[in-house]
C-alpha cells in the first residue's frame, strides 16, 4: 500500500522541523556584549532643503492629486549644516521620504536619517521616525544609529526657522542617549 499524499507531506514537514532544530542547538551564542558608557548629548543642526533645479533636493515620487496630497509620497536627500545660513559649516545629509497620510489635513509621516559625514560625528548616523503635520513643528523619535550613535535612542525636536518657494531651513533640536565603548566577551 502506497502512502497518502498527505501523510507524506507531513513526514517532510516533521523532518524539516526537526533539522532546524537541531541546527538551532548546535551552534549556540558564542559572544557577549557590554554596552559600555551611556552618554547623553544635546545639539542642533539645520535642515537645508531645495525646491529649485539643479540644487533640488526633493522629489515627488508619487502624487495622487487628492486633496490635502493625501497619498502622495516624496524622497528626500538635503544638507544639514551647523546653523541657518547657507555658506556654514557642512555636516552631512538628511536622506529619507514623506508619507501624506491625513485624508482630513496636512500630515506627513516621516522616516529620516541624518548622515553625518563631517565633524565630530563624522561616519555617524542617527535613524528617526515620527509625524510632522502643516505648522512644520514636530517631535519625532530617534531610533537607532551607527557609528558613535551606537544604540542610540532620544528625540528630535524640529521647527521651521524660514520657508519659501525655493528654500526651507528647519532648525533639529537633538537629544540622544548612545553608548560608546562597547566590548564582546567570550562565553565559556
Amino acid at each position: 500500500m502506497a502512502p497518502s499524499p498527505h501523510s507524506s507531506s507531513l513526514f517532510h514537514h516533521l523532518l524539516v522541523f526537526f533539522l532546524l532544530f537541531a541546527a538551532a542547538t548546535d551552534f549556540p551564542v558564542t559572544s557577549e556584549f557590554e554596552l559600555g558608557i551611556q552618554k547623553r548629548i544635546h545639539f542642533r543642526v539645520y535642515f537645508h532643503e531645495t525646491f529649485i533645479l539643479p540644487d533640488n533636493t526633493t522629489v515627488t515620487v508619487v502624487n495622487m492629486s487628492l486633496p490635502y496630497t493625501f497619498g502622495d509620497i516624496e524622497i528626500f536627500d538635503a544638507v544639514l549644516r551647523v546653523s541657518p545660513d547657507e555658506s556654514s559649516t557642512y555636516l552631512g545629509r538628511v536622506q529619507g521620504a514623506g508619507f501624506h497620510i491625513s485624508k482630513q489635513e496636512e500630515v506627513s509621516l516621516l522616516p529620516l536619517v541624518l548622515v553625518f559625514t563631517a565633524g565630530e560625528f563624522v561616519n555617524s548616523t542617527l535613524t528617526v521616525i515620527g509625524r510632522l503635520d502643516a505648522s512644520g513643528n514636530s517631535e519625532r523619535a530617534i531610533v537607532g544609529g551607527t557609528g558613535v550613535f551606537q544604540y542610540a535612542w532620544g528625540k528630535l525636536v524640529s521647527e521651521t526657522v524660514s520657508s519659501s518657494v525655493a528654500r526651507l531651513i528647519v532648525s533639529y533640536d537633538v537629544y540622544v542617549v548612545y553608548y560608546n565603548d562597547i566590548r564582546l566577551s567570550a562565553i565559556a
